[in-house]
């Protein structure tokens, strides 16, 4: 399995960490860039990107997740638009998190969609499109959206979609271990 992450400068990399985590478990992380060159993460983090936007071909995701951060530089970037609206057309899971989210009102891919974020003004000054749900993390099919206080639910969520868990006893000890801290011995 193919999991692309979207990096820019100054993206969260704590909420993202543990969906990258799950989803390393499953196969290959792919971290996409905009422009080539180091990205530094809002806790300091220098990462060179694997990839190009440019040089993925939409069908080859299985799965992109965007961190949140400041993506106001990327609201203005047609090729992403096109990128996000591609994936929703060909309903391949995005996931995305606090203000990453903005990035698919940008892309129009919520209509008749449920959507959380931590930035829901920002939303509506992008977009009327959607509905706001007050919760953590909302799964509306292929669309997962959280709030950046729900990392750990949202990588979870992550891999309910994606069906990483062997069955309900992993989903279970999973959900334990990484939200309760409650290891069996």
């Amino acid at each position: 399995m193919k999991t692309y992450i979207l990096l820019f400068e100054g993206y969260v990399s704590f909420e993202i960490m543990l969906a990258s985590y799950f989803m390393k478990t499953q196969g290959d992380i792919i971290t996409v860039a905009l422009e080539k060159g180091p990205l530094q993460s809002y806790e300091g983090f220098s990462v060179n990107p694997s990839v190009l936007l440019n040089e993925i071909d939409p069908s080859e995701v299985e799965l992109l997740i965007i961190p949140g951060g400041d993506v106001t530089a990327m609201l203005q970037r047609p090729d992403l638009m096109y990128f996000i609206k591609a994936l929703n057309a060909r309903k391949t899971p995005i996931a995305a998190i606090c203000a990453g989210i903005l990035l698919f009102g940008q892309a129009q891919i919520l209509e008749s969609r449920s959507f959380t974020t931590n930035a829901e003004s920002e939303m509506r000054a992008i977009t009327a499109q959607g509905k706001y749900v007050n919760e953590g993390v909302v799964v509306d099919g292929h669309i997962i959206t959280a709030k950046a206080s729900a990392y750990v639910d949202f990588g979870i969520e992550i891999g309910k979609v994606m069906n990483i868990y062997s069955g309900p006893e992993d989903l279970e000890e999973t959900i334990q271990v990484f939200k309760y801290f409650n290891a069996k011995s």
